[in-house]
């Protein structure tokens, strides 16, 4: 298994979608602080003054918006899997003596460490840029950011491990995409409307990663998060866990059912 993940490492290292996905990230997250920070100059030379041009609205920005990595979980994943499924090589690997279950988590443990990659690089070009060009608006905001990041690192991974089991499941790139959208942003969505109504649903969505980690309560400082009280960082470190888990039950039954 050692060598099968050392060789899926040298495959990644040699395509272009994964380096194209970071780069993307990157640039947006620079764009925007770079954005901030001309705005500054902007509104200096009419004699008016942006505010919002601080470490503060950067970084709650992307606190905000936590349901975004959750998307782009679903594109590194697809990623990760889409060339085993376009030129089936798991049959190589399985005629190689790989069990299907090591495969898969091996699939998932690559994924896991190039999102991290992803991540840190992403969130360390935000946070450098953000103190470089823009007004500090304290340490308190880049914790709060880091918080929230860790709150929702499981949910990302779920949703990673998502993608890998639904492209075993379903053997295509756009059908496992599709039924993702469905599972983990549609029936979730579905849900919350109906806990308007029903008290069964509405304690239901409080546990599904989508609603639960893209959910803000706007308050007099800026905004309150369901990770912002140790109970809510708690239930989404624990919601996370059971998708993991579930999406790697159903990941390893697809995989085992997977005609060669």
């Amino acid at each position: 298994m050692t060598n099968y993940i050392k060789s899926e490492f040298y495959r990644i290292l040699h395509t272009k979608g994964v380096f194209i996905l970071t780069g993307v990230c990157v640039a947006v997250a620079l764009s925007y602080v770079v954005l901030l920070w001309f705005m500054v100059s902007v509104e200096a030379s009419t004699g008016g003054y942006f505010r919002w041009a601080t470490t503060k609205h950067a970084f709650s920005t992307l606190e905000a918006d936590m349901h975004i990595p959750l998307y782009l979980s679903a594109v590194m994943g697809s990623l990760i899997v889409c060339d085993d499924l376009k030129h089936r090589t798991i049959n190589n690997s399985v005629a190689f003596g790989m069990s299907r279950e090591q495969i898969f988590l091996a699939k998932v443990i690559v994924g896991m460490a190039v999102s991290a990659v992803c991540l840190v690089v992403t969130e360390s070009v935000l946070i450098g840029s953000g103190y470089l060009l823009l007004e500090d608006s304290g340490a308190a905001y880049t914790l709060s950011l880091l918080k929230g990041t860790a709150a929702c690192i499981p949910a990302w991974t779920a949703g990673l491990i998502a993608i890998i089991s639904l492209c075993y499941m379903t053997g295509n790139g756009s059908a496992s995409i599709w039924s993702w959208m469905l599972i983990m942003v549609a029936a979730p969505a579905v849900v919350s409307i109906l806990g308007m109504k029903f008290e069964f649903c509405e304690r239901l969505a409080s546990w599904l990663l989508y609603p639960l980690i893209s959910t803000t309560v706007p308050t007099e400082e800026w905004l309150e998060y369901s990770w912002s009280t140790a109970a809510g960082f708690l239930k989404c470190q624990e919601a996370g866990v059971i998708g993991i888990s579930v999406f790697i039950t159903l990941g390893i039954l697809a995989i085992r059912r997977r005609e060669l």
